[in-house]
C-alpha cells in the first residue's frame, strides 16, 4: 500500500513539479532561471528526472512484492478466507 502512495506523493509528485515551475518560469527545457549556470540547471534537471524513475522504480516493484506478499499469506493459511465472519483479532 505505502508503494502505491509514497512512491507517487515522495518522488513522482515533486520531480514533476519541479518541470512543471520551470514551465511556469518561461522555460519549457530542463534550463531554469537565467541566473543558474548552464551546467547547474542541467544538473537540476537530470536529478529530477532520476527521481522520478526513482517513484516508478518503487512504484511497480514495490506493488509487486505486496501483491506476492498478500499471495503467500494465503497460500501459508495464516490469513482466512477473503470474506469471513471470524474474528480476526489478536
Amino acid at each position: 500500500m505505502s508503494s502505491l502512495f509514497d512512491s507517487f506523493f515522495g518522488f513522482i509528485f515533486w520531480g514533476v513539479a519541479y518541470f512543471r515551475m520551470r514551465k511556469a518560469d518561461g522555460t519549457v527545457s530542463l534550463s531554469g532561471k537565467q541566473t543558474n549556470t548552464e551546467v547547474s540547471r542541467y544538473l537540476l534537471g537530470a536529478l529530477n528526472i532520476f527521481i522520478i524513475i526513482v517513484g516508478f522504480f518503487f512504484l511497480t516493484v514495490g506493488s509487486y512484492a505486496s501483491v506476492e506478499g498478500i499471495i503467500d499469506e494465503f497460500r501459508v493459511g495464516s490469513v482466512g478466507s477473503v470474506f469471513t465472519c471470524a474474528s480476526n483479532g489478536l
